[in-house]
């Protein structure tokens, strides 16, 4: 929600949440909670390993990927990031030696396709030479390097040769006294063939790490979230080490056509409850889901452990973010000794799979996830999670109930996903209902009107089921038609359930 529409809410207007989904996981909709507790539902993971695997010749690593299904062409295409260490160590330790067509890149992009989205090939292509392969699968290599490689859809798809838009770090005229180091953009119609942009590279200054790019329709401008620019820590100041890259905070730059960029402002910074001052590694991903933006912060263990666990942000605005309070780990690494041990990172937006969302992720079995080990990364995994079903507020066996903010009802029916806490024996019965909650609208009454006449918690037919739609009923009653337009607070009364968001519906 912007923060015009909050100081209008706060200054006596409803909100106008239109048919959009609105999730629950912040205030952001939220007047007041009782009894309830925000858990994040966490995904299952593959048992049977890596679904992608390095295993060409041109390939010491994967370290990144962007899985987007092509619904014309039935195929889902993986657009992955890998790594040659030979061309890294000469890129950035003897750049003077460096020389692009006996080395090769020393970061690219691969491709790979599948029809069901787990069982996966890397097709071998004529015309797509590699150091001494006449064919492969990069199909991506920058002028001397394609790195931290975002590719998702264009929003407009009336160009067919650009159906596919990629953005990503290549360094021009390297080593020279004109050198340019920022983010390109190319264009594909198939995933395969790219055209790189003429005006390249569209932002100057770049850095490692990832960068994703997120569209948003509802403010029709784009989204990057970067590593920041202008930082706290000074070098120069002080003799204190900084014991790795002060650089590790997530920030924010918008642009309304992804040529034009905001300047980055830091969005999310380590805090006092953080594990140390650099764990926070950026997002590995960003995605809109109905009212929200959604991040995955990978966040590093770099002083200790080594390992990397995840955590969920989310923003309903995509310039202020917030996490879980305990700072709950979203994303499980594997057991001791599986390749995904050290670290399990989603990597890219979730793919619908029916009523479900496939998550791609990088696994490492070591410790050490730096550049020039690229191999110590394992694979790309896959897990799946019901869609939609982020984080939820719940109840236990007491009583729980939710008041959103005053709001307009914008359709003529109520959807909730919500999901039911498994039952145990003494355990009262899972229990979901709604009420359509009333002010007084007069100037200077501030009554509690109670509910709309015929929509009152205790007439709405209490629903126990898991589902992603469950249609709300009062007396067998679904048709919210001679109420939209009109002002209420959606009270929601939950036992042993778990609430992730709601929406109006025409359908």
């Amino acid at each position: 929600m912007e923060r015009d529409a909050t100081m209008k809410y706060l200054t006596g207007n409803a909100i106008d949440v239109g048919t959009v989904e609105q999730l629950v996981l912040d205030d952001t909709l939220v007047e007041d909670a009782w009894d309830l507790t925000r858990h994040a539902c966490p995904p299952l993971r593959d048992p049977m390993g890596p679904v992608l695997g390095a295993d060409r010749p041109w390939e010491d690593g994967i370290r990144g990927c962007h899985v987007i299904y092509d619904e014309r062409d039935g195929l889902h295409r993986m657009l992955y990031q890998s790594a040659n260490v030979e061309a890294y160590q000469y890129f950035h330790f003897d750049p003077q030696r460096f020389d692009m067509a006996r080395h090769g890149p020393s970061k690219f992009v691969c491709y790979a396709e599948s029809e069901d989205g787990v069982h996966w090939r890397k097709p071998m292509f004529e015309g797509f030479p590699w150091r001494s392969h006449a064919r492969s699968n990069v199909v991506m290599s920058g002028r001397t390097r394609a790195q931290s490689a975002e590719v998702f859809w264009n929003p407009d798809q009336s160009d067919e040769q650009r159906r596919y838009i990629m953005m990503y770090r290549d360094t021009f005229n390297y080593t020279g006294p004109d050198e340019q180091d920022g983010r390109c953009l190319a264009y594909s119609a198939d995933g395969v063939h790219w055209s790189e942009d003429r005006d390249n590279p569209v932002t100057r200054g770049g850095s490692d790490g990832a960068a994703p790019v997120c569209w948003d329709p509802a403010g029709r401008q784009w989204f990057c979230f970067c590593r920041p620019k202008v930082m706290a820590f000074d070098r120069k100041a002080t003799d204190r080490p900084s014991l790795g890259n002060t650089r590790r905070r997530m920030a924010v730059m918008t642009s309304p056509d992804l040529k034009s960029w905001s300047f980055p402002r830091a969005a999310i910074v380590p805090d006092e409850i953080d594990i140390n001052t650099m764990c926070v590694e950026g997002a590995s991903t960003v995605f809109k889901w109905g009212s929200h933006f959604i991040a995955v912060v990978p966040i590093s263990d770099h002083t200790g452990s080594g390992f990397i666990e995840t955590q969920l942000a989310f923003s309903s605005d995509g310039f202020h973010w917030q996490r879980l309070p305990d700072r709950p780990n979203y994303f499980d690494r594997g057991p001791d000794g599986s390749w995904d041990h050290h670290a399990a990172i989603p990597l890219c937006p979730p793919v619908e799979w029916g009523d479900k969302w496939l998550l791609y992720y990088m696994g490492s079995s070591r410790p050490s996830m730096r550049h020039w080990l690229s191999h110590s990364t394992s694979g790309l995994g896959v897990a799946v999670v019901p869609k939609g079903r982020l984080i939820g507020r719940f109840a236990g066996d007491r009583d729980g109930f939710l008041l959103t903010r005053e709001l307009i009802i914008g359709g003529r029916h109520l959807d909730i996903h919500v999901e039911r806490v498994i039952d145990r024996d003494g355990r009262p019965p899972c229990e979901i209902r709604v009420g359509l909650a009333r002010r007084a609208h007069e100037a200077n009454d501030h009554r509690d009107m109670g509910y709309y006449e015929g929509f009152a918690i205790n007439e709405c037919d209490p629903m126990g089921a898991t589902s992603s739609a469950l249609r709300v009923r009062w007396k067998g009653n679904e048709d919210l038609g001679a109420l939209i337009g009109k002002p209420a607070y959606l009270r929601f009364h939950l036992r042993n359930a778990g609430l992730y968001s709601f929406r109006f519906s025409d359908r």
